[in-house]
């Protein structure tokens, strides 16, 4: 490779071909070159001048301070180039030199063969044998035909440690490098400097000699002679030879090229004798005298002599000479030119010759002649050679003078680059000049800098002239190069202020390709402006009509330079519309090669690309090669740099951790060990400047430069690129987004069509692939969001179920965990995170996974393989092929099977797609989509460089776009559970039928399939259809607390149960071995489906000893049952029932048990006594003979001393079930409750528990009539329980109730469980044996019913007893003990005590008989059986009752001539605490005969105290009234005698 051709001194360089000879490694070869380059630039005071006569034209002692440049290529110059010669004389090469390695040429002495094997010792002595030295000429012979047009032909031996004595004349020995001297190259190129010079001399009189020198034509046809030989002897066989050829070799030869020559030297090779010597000429009068001043001094050339004539020259060529030298010939004008062009020609070689004055005065005087002539081409050719040499006089630190030519083109009106020319008046110019003293370099450097933009637009100008009023038009290749050279020698004065410094002269000239451009603001005081440069440039741009005249190289190169300077200009998008240019013409230009390609090869231009592919292989060599070579590389470097400059994002590469971009993608094993968080970073680094390029510049132009691309590739072929270039057309009009549910449009930008060509086009490539053997040829898929969802699986019989300890204990003994508190919540505790309980997998187990997979594009995805990845290396995920339909999510299921427990972690999938590699895609859960950050400082491509890929992404803002968050899916993989199922179940087919209350047996048989792993633990739980009613009943807080009670309760009596002995271990079921498992079901009203949930598991260590967590796995039984209804209680009463046969009974049972000697004797009292219970008895037994079953339950009442107060109650029983049913009814003795109010459980009693039995018809409805005890609830006002431990300050919903309504609802609770608590009740069908319990909860108690039941809190009992003497001496006073009840006779009585005594008599509860007129005492208890203290007011009210009717009120209440009272009958009581009780006795005496009820009430003086929970201060006073009062029946002593006779 060259310098570059494109620099502002590119007329000054020598160009120097170099060739490989013989056998060479390409890096050997490249290797010399670089040697060669070190000392490209040669001093003409270092090299010694040709002693050849006629030679001294050029020779390097007239200006010795000159110096040659020279341009070493590898590769030769196109037609093109050459036929701008002798306009350009510098893109002629003049020196040819072949390459070859010494250590591919055998030696004649041993030490040779040691040098040759680079031991790097010199041997004096040693020489290459003839058949060496021959074969190097042979290659130089064979150049020099080959390269005809050169002015010489050298063949360099490298690493050669023989003299140069021992070669001869045309080859050249370089040592190894250790053995190489600082002046070893230099001496070298001295040599072929030396040469050159001197064959210059012959070449220049060649030119002169031409009978006219024409401007270069735009040509028709892009091959044009080149110029080779001007010299008379020059004939049509100089023509023939335009493009550079080889010898042709034999197949020895051509194996030792080893495919390093160049690959336009493999064609056929001819060769044709040519001697350099028979260029020698005589140099031209006048010439070679280095006394030429800069001063721009001119002289008239010698006329070029003439020639012998050439029988095979053209006609056409003697026409010209014949025209030139006649009367009527030429005009003067056009003699005029070409002497005028000649002395430029000249004027070039001197130049390149090092010889500056020269070629200053030779210059200026051909510019003179081509101003004065309007020879606008060459004057302008003039004006740039000159600006050329004194930027080389600048470079040297030499002093020199700016020709007043250029001044005076500087100075020329019309349209300029900038007015910076008027800074420097005319004056400071002439001053410069009318001195005949040199200024100083640094003046001229100066005033050259300010004369820069107006000298480029004079020669800008000067060659459009030409286009306009003359016939001399120049190549577009040669004006275009001209803009550039100039547009980039103008941007190199404005990264220096518009001046041409030191450093800026030294890039020029040594390194122009590395020059590198401050990326700075432009300023405002430099001139001329970037603008204006930018508009200098275009002017040079190549029009469309220009595109016949132009080869496809020639506009690549052009437009590729413009593209560089613009870029360094800070024109983004001038650039990236020439690039554009670029491809688009390059296309055209390598589809015809690809054809001429084929056409060579045999293959038919339309053949397929496999075919040609295939082809091409066989004539380059293998694949890898041909796919892979330089050219190819540096073809795809140009394409991403335009894909880049039209903000297209590639992913050939990615950013590493410390933020610079690598080329190629990390493989699966750089990712084998990275989880979410990587993949995030690397996604980001990715996904962000991909996301952000789409918001730069036009979707439809990427679209269209990625079309390019991909022509691009396939005119190459480039498979490689098709693939990729294709893969990122379909990412670029992708919409790069994880669309969410709610998202309404992700699809491309690219139409149905274009889509699947494109995918089509992937697909058969790698096919293509494939068939030359590129295996590993695939593309990249074009979708980062692959993978939009992993989810495990739940099975429903074999997932795991995480238990902790606490809940072993509850099951297994009934413990609940108490440890933290009784309060739901502990402000003052410790704070507990929510842990989200993490899926489970079981080591060895299968499971499956749920994978959502996303296609926005218009076509089938065909996912050839897929699988999921995890971040442990003991998953074993099998592959699985898939094809996901156009624009949609499908899920498709992948299974993973761990083999160790532990922590698992499923990052993504690994799949491949059809014509793409195998990749890793991360899960993307989260919708995501790219929002910009519209607060960013730096917009359009500046903003696209900041945040994409050709930047470190160190420092990005905090504000900046945050990309996709990569998901995982975490796993606990637990340790090996057994595996039970159900072997064996005794209901057919799942169901069964029963009525209410009947209870039966399930039996199930488990069986352990697992081959190493024993269910040691096995718990069986139920679920039923009224579980879930009731939960829903319970929802409503609205309800009572007795029925919220009531639901609770019901909820928490299961229908099943599991029999199992308390002392029972438990039971193991060891692998392969069976468990049988007996569950009783109770039906129940609404039963209709249940569930048997066997919970089974393997802990390893006994239950005590387990100290983590552990898991189960639950088996699932489902039953259906039909539950019909059998006996139900239809309504429910309770009525009161009197005391009279409780007090019977218990005085039959007092007078059974007094002994025979305690008793008196019959009295008439007693007889009358008698009388009257006997008939009583006659009529209460007449009463139950009609229902016997009454006998034995009424002889039982009273027994008890507790025993006395009793209810009825009535249920109603109605047999709904179609055959007769049997019911029993036990009544037990009420259970006493403790003093927390709970009732205890109640005691078997046989003696007094009692049974009622009865047998009820279809349909039909009985009344059952049962006899209860009152019973008295102390601490019936207490809450009504929870069944819920853990339920604490519960706000019911319902309305907030009185304190009575409070009161009453909570006994309603506890007198009505005390009343269910003491019945028990089944049916039975004695047909088939079948039982059960009738449900007694329905059993509804209103207020009535509760007060029939109850005993009040405050128990007043009202007692009458004669007043015996010594009360009567105390006037009447509280009587005390010393009183006697009805019926006791005290020994030491008096005659007449007895006699009133016989006559007191008690014939009832609280009916008495006393006589007139007899002292009698009341006596009042009142007892606090309330859990408050109370402060009573007792209230006794005698009534006188009639016989017959009822009396008034008022005479009801007026016994003041009839009964006499002693004592107080209001009166307030001390305070009574609970369980207290006062005795009030007061004095009573019946005047007359009749009936006297004597009652009362008992008032609350003052409300205090709380009940339970309650707060009395809102209730009102109580009031207790005596239920029974005491009954009095005054009579004489002679109508008992009467009566007593009677009787």
């Amino acid at each position: 490779m060259g310098t570059d051709i494109l620099s502002i001194i590119a007329p000054a360089r020598v160009k120097v071909i170099c060739v490989p000879v013989g056998r060479i490694q390409q890096s050997s070869f490249h290797g010399f070159i670089e040697r060669l380059r070190q000392e490209n630039v040669v001093h003409l005071g270092d090299v010694s001048p040709n002693s050849r006569p006629h030679t001294t034209t050029f020779s390097p002692l007239a200006f010795p301070a000159g110096r040659v440049l020279f341009d070493l290529t590898t590769s030769a110059p196109p037609a093109s180039h050459l036929a701008l010669c002798p306009f350009e004389i510098y893109r002629q090469h003049f020196i040819v030199v072949g390459v070859a390695d010494g250590k591919h040429y055998g030696q004649v002495s041993d030490s040779s063969a040691r040098i040759a094997e680079g031991d790097g010792k010199d041997r004096p002595g040693s020489a290459l044998s003839e058949k060496c030295i021959q074969s190097l000429l042979d290659h130089r012979q064979h150049l020099a035909s080959a390269f005809s047009a050169a002015l010489v032909h050298q063949i360099i031996v490298f690493d050669c440690s023989v003299p140069n004595q021992h070669f001869p004349e045309g080859l050249t020995a370089v040592p190894f490098v250790a053995n190489s001297k600082t002046t070893t190259i230099k001496t070298a190129m001295c040599d072929l400097t030396s040469q050159l010079l001197a064959e210059m001399a012959s070449f220049a009189r060649s030119l002169q000699e031409l009978p006219s020198i024409e401007t270069p034509k735009v040509p028709r046809q892009h091959v044009q002679r080149p110029l080779a030989r001007y010299s008379a002897s020059s004939g049509p066989a100089a023509a023939d030879h335009s493009q550079p050829t080889l010898p042709s070799l034999n197949d020895s030869e051509r194996s030792e090229h080893r495919m390093s020559m160049p690959a336009h030297l493999l064609a056929n090779l001819t060769s044709r004798s040519s001697t350099p010597e028979s260029r020698a000429m005589s140099p031209p009068n006048g010439r070679g005298s280095p006394s030429a001043a800069l001063d721009g001094a001119s002289s008239t050339p010698a006329s070029p002599p003439s020639r012998p004539t050439d029988p095979h020259r053209p006609m056409s060529r003697d026409r010209a000479s014949m025209q030139g030298f006649g009367s009527n010939s030429f005009s003067e004008r056009e003699r005029t030119k070409i002497r005028g062009r000649t002395h430029i020609v000249i004027g070039s070689l001197y130049l390149l010759a090092g010889r500056w004055p020269d070629a200053v005065k030779e210059i200026v005087d051909g510019a003179t002649i081509a101003k004065i002539n309007s020879d606008h081409v060459w004057h302008a050719k003039a004006l740039d050679s000159l600006l050329v040499i004194c930027l080389l006089y600048a470079w040297s630190n030499l002093d020199f003078r700016i020709p007043p030519l250029l001044h005076s083109a500087a100075d020329r009106t019309g349209p300029s680059l900038t007015k910076a020319s008027k800074e420097t008046p005319m004056s400071s110019h002439a001053s410069l000049t009318s001195d005949y003293a040199t200024p100083s370099r640094d003046a001229s450097l100066q005033t050259l800098s300010s004369m820069l933009p107006e000298l480029a637009t004079t020669i800008q100008n000067l060659y459009s002239r030409a286009w306009t009023f003359s016939e001399d038009r120049l190549p577009q290749l040669s004006f275009s190069e001209t803009g550039l050279r100039f547009s980039r020698l103008l941007l190199i004065a404005d990264t220096s202020d518009g001046k041409i410094t030191n450093t800026n002269l030294h890039q020029i000239v040594l390194h122009p390709q590395a020059y590198s451009f401050r990326a700075e603001p432009e300023r405002s005081s430099v001139s001329p402006r970037r603008i204006e440069i930018s508009a200098f440039l275009l002017r040079s741009f190549p029009s469309t009509d220009s595109d016949d005249s132009m080869t496809t190289a020639d506009r690549t190169m052009i437009l590729a330079g413009t593209a560089s300077i613009l870029a360094d200009l800070g024109y983004r998008r001038k650039e990236a519309y020439v690039l554009k240019e670029l491809l688009q013409g390059l296309v055209p230009a390598l589809v015809e090669a690809r054809k001429r390609g084929a056409a060579e090869m045999g293959v038919h231009p339309a053949a397929s690309l496999a075919s040609l592919d295939a082809a091409l292989v066989d004539a380059r060599g293998t694949a890898s090669e041909f796919l892979h070579g330089q050219d190819v590389a540096g073809i795809q470097h140009f394409l991403r740099m335009v894909c880049r400059m039209y903000g297209i994002c590639l992913t050939l590469g990615y950013m590493d951790d410390d933020g610079n971009w690598q080329n190629d993608k990390p493989t699966e094993m750089q990712t084998a060990k990275s989880g979410p968080a990587d993949a995030t970073a690397r996604i980001d680094r990715r996904t962000i400047p991909q996301a952000s390029s789409k918001h730069f510049g036009s979707t439809d132009s990427k679209i269209d430069i990625l079309r390019l691309c991909i022509n691009v590739c396939e005119a190459l072929p480039d498979l490689e690129g098709v693939l990729h270039y294709s893969a990122e057309l379909l990412r670029t009009s992708g919409s790069g987004i994880a669309p969410g549910p709610s998202d309404s449009d992700g699809s491309p930008s690219l139409s149905i069509e274009d889509q699947l060509r494109l995918w089509n086009n992937i697909s058969r490539t790698v096919g293509v692939g494939r068939q030359l053997g590129l295996e590993n040829l695939a593309a990249e898929y074009w979708d980062d969001f692959l993978v939009r969802g992993i989810e495990l699986v739940p099975s429903t019989s074999d997932m795991p179920i995480p238990h902790e300890k606490g809940e072993l204990d509850t099951v297994t003994k009934g413990k609940t965990d108490t440890s933290s508190g009784p309060f739901l919540y502990n402000p003052f505790g410790p704070r507990s995170k929510a842990k989200v309980a993490k899926p489970l997998m079981v080591a060895g187990e299968e499971a499956v996974f749920r994978v959502t997979l996303q296609n926005l594009y218009d076509f089938d995805l065909e996912v050839e393989s897929i699988k999921l990845r995890s971040d442990a290396e003991s998953c074993d995920t099998p592959m699985q092929s898939a094809v996901v339909g156009p624009y949609r999510t499908q899920s498709i299921y992948l299974t993973a099977k761990p083999s160790q427990s532990g922590f698992l972690s499923i990052i993504g999938c690994v799949a491949k797609i059809r014509g793409c590699r195998e990749e890793w895609f991360p899960l993307f859960c989260d919708p995501w989509s790219y929002k910009p950050n519209i607060k960013a400082s730096e917009s359009g491509y500046s903003g696209l460089l900041a945040e994409g890929p050709l930047q470190k992404t160190e420092k990005r803002d905090a504000r900046a776009p945050r990309g996709p968050v990569a998901s995982s899916i975490d796993l606990d993989v637990i340790p090996a559970l057994p595996n039970v199922f159900v072997k064996a179940l005794s209901l057919p087919q799942s169901a069964m039928m029963l009525l209410e209350g009947e209870t039966k047996t399930v039996n199930i048989t488990l069986f352990n399939a697992s081959k190493s792993v024993a269910a040691d633990l096995v718990v069986v739980m139920f679920e039923d259809s009224t579980a879930a009613q009731l939960k829903a009943a319970m929802v409503n807080k609205e309800l009572p607390a007795a029925d919220l009670h009531e639901l609770a309760l019901a909820a928490s009596k299961k229908p099943f149960r599991w029999r199992q002995m308390a002392d029972e271990p438990s039971p193991t079921i060891k692998p392969g071995q069976e468990l049988s498992l007996n569950i009783e079901l109770t039906s129940q009203p609404g039963l209709s489906n249940a569930n048997i949930q066997v919970s089974y598991g393997h802990l390893g260590v006994p239950q005590d000893q387990l100290k983590d967590r552990f898991y189960t796995r639950q088996i699932s039984i489902p039953l259906t049952i039909t539950v019909n209804a059998s006996v139900d209680v239809t309504r429910t009463d309770v009525f009161p029932f009197s005391a009279q046969f409780s007090w019977q009974n218990q005085q039959k049972l007092s007078s059974q048990s007094r002994p025979p000697s305690a008793k008196k004797p019959e009295t008439p009292t007693d007889k009358l006594r008698r009388r009257s219970s006997t008939a009583n008895r006659m009529k209460f037994n007449k009463t139950v003979s009609n229902e016997n079953r009454f006998q034995s339950l009424l002889s039982r009442i009273g027994l008890s001393p507790t025993d006395k107060a009793h209810c009825l109650l009535c249920l109603d029983c109605r047999n709904s079930w179609p055959t007769p049913l049997s019911i029993s009814i036990q009544v037990r003795p009420s259970p006493a409750p403790d003093t927390s109010g709970k009732v205890r459980s109640p005691k078997s009693d046989s003696k007094l528990a009692y049974t009622v039995h009865e047998s009820l018809q279809p349909g039909h409805t009985k009344r059952i009539l049962l006899l209860l005890p009152r019973l008295r609830l102390p601490n019936a006002h207490l809450p009504i329980p929870s069944l819920d431990p853990n339920q604490q300050f519960i706000v019911s919903s319902s309305p907030k109730l009185s304190y009575e309504a409070q009161i009453a609802a909570r006994e309603n609770y506890w007198y009505r469980e005390a009343v269910l608590d003491s019945l028990h009740a089944t049916w039975t069908e004695e047909s088939i044996s079948r039982t059960g319990a009738i449900n007694l909860r329905n059993i509804r108690l209103s207020e009535r019913m509760v007060d029939a039941l109850k005993l009040p809190e405050l128990e007043i009992e009202m007692k009458l007893s004669l007043t015996s003497a010594l009360d009567r001496t105390t006037n009447g006073s509280n009587a005390g003990d010393t009183s006697k009840t009805a019926g006791e006779v005290m020994e030491d009585d008096s005659p007449f005590e007895y006699q009133a005594t016989s006559f007191f008599r008690q014939i009832g509860p609280m009916t008495y008989t006393a006589p007139l007129s007899q002292g009698l005492t009341l006596t009042t208890i009142v007892t606090n059986h309330s859990g408050s203290p109370i402060l009573p007011l007792l209230r006794l009210q005698p009534l006188l009752k009639p016989r017959n009717g009822s009396h008034p009120h008022h005479i009801a209440l007026d016994t003041s001539h009839k009964l006499m009272i002693h004592g107080l009958l209001q009166q307030v009581l001390p305070v009574l605490q609970p369980g207290e009780r006062k005795t009030v006795q007061i004095g009573v005496c019946i005047l007359g005969t009749g009936s006297w009820s004597i009652g009362g009430v008992v008032e609350e003086v003052r409300v205090s105290g709380h009940e339970g929970d309650l707060t009395t201060e809102e209730r009102e006073r109580r009031v207790w009234t005596i239920e029974e009062g005491v009954e009095i029946v005054g009579v004489e002593e002679q109508r008992w005698d009467i009566e007593g006779q009677g009787s």
